[in-house]
């Protein structure tokens, strides 16, 4: 018996119908150009290991090397040709999954797929990457080199503005920080560190290069319109930051920087080339799904039997509206 194919697959080869406004009926055949999520999701959908690039083989140790050449992707003939050795060696097929670097996965739903790369398709993602992955990353390592007392101390001491947010209780304190609180941090991050001195009498030139590298890269990559100009300087911006970082480990704040979320911006440029700016692809639009669907549903049940209660609870109010 063949396999059943998946609704994806379904569409992909046999069509969709579908009427538009002019109320033609028409055959469509949709095709999955990109797949947009979060890292968990990305290594799940991928089937690589966690710790490890959705998109490119580069080694885990080396997550954290740039040397100015964008990595190339993953072989997707040699991982489809893995998987399907479940069929004709079963006993092989173990090995050949690891030989690949790939999780011994069954049938994942991009596997007959038409015109798609599946290591290609990954986007990047602006909130989980940059805001709640880099910054998160980078607030961190400042809060130990310069100590929480005194990052709190200036950022009580901003004064008033109507456009930016102003921490009045510091920012090293809070906890469940959201993505538009990291947004809020990154425009007064600057001012915060722009003339503390490090310890030991250490020049801090490197640590404001590292500071603005990461800062330009993260403005450069939500541009809603690029050129190539716009792209070298985001190239650069990363080299800038790659360039300077080993100032936290000279420091002792870390001792390396293979972070899977750090390595995926050398793929922002590509990206960006083959699907348009990050706004077409940013989960942040998304993220008020998680509330409107998820949160208000759950907290509308007595939590037992949830899934049921939300369902119900759902369809009700889809009615209502």
């Amino acid at each position: 018996m063949g396999r059943v194919l998946s609704p994806l697959e379904e569409a992909g080869k046999e069509g969709i119908y579908m009427t538009s406004s002019d109320g033609a009926t028409r055959r469509n055949h949709p095709l999955v150009a990109c797949v947009v999520n979060d890292y968990p999701e990305q290594v799940l959908t991928t089937g690589v290991f966690t710790g490890e690039c959705p998109t490119c083989p580069v080694p885990r140790d080396s997550l954290g090397d740039h040397d100015g050449d964008r990595p190339g992707l993953r072989e997707l003939d040699k991982v489809l040709e893995a998987l399907d050795s479940f069929d004709t060696d079963p006993p092989g097929f173990l090995q050949k999954c690891a030989e690949v670097g790939i999780k011994p996965i069954v049938d994942p739903f991009w596997k007959n797929l038409p015109y798609l790369h599946i290591y290609r398709s990954i986007t990047p993602d602006i909130l989980h990457q940059l805001y709640q992955g880099i910054i998160k990353h980078l607030l961190a390592w400042l809060t130990e080199a310069h100590g929480a007392a005194k990052i709190d101390a200036r950022c009580q001491r901003l004064p008033q503005n109507h456009n930016i947010r102003i921490f009045m209780k510091g920012i090293t304190t809070l906890s469940r920080v959201t993505g538009q609180e990291h947004d809020q941090m990154c425009r007064i991050l600057m001012g915060l560190v722009i003339d503390l001195p490090l310890p030991n009498g250490r020049s801090n030139t490197r640590l404001i290069r590292v500071v603005c590298g990461i800062l330009d890269f993260v403005y450069l990559a939500q541009y809603p319109i690029h050129t190539d100009e716009t792209l070298r300087l985001l190239d650069d911006s990363l080299a800038s930051f790659h360039s300077n970082k080993d100032i936290f480990v000279d420091l002792g704040v870390c001792q390396a920087f293979n972070i899977p979320k750090l390595h995926f911006m050398q793929h922002y440029s590509t990206s960006i080339k083959l699907f348009g700016t990050t706004d077409n692809y940013n989960m942040e639009y998304m993220e008020q799904l998680h509330i409107d669907f998820a949160k208000d549903a759950y907290a509308a049940t007595n939590h037992k039997d949830e899934f049921t209660h939300m369902t119900v609870w759902l369809e009700r109010r889809e009615k209502v509206l």
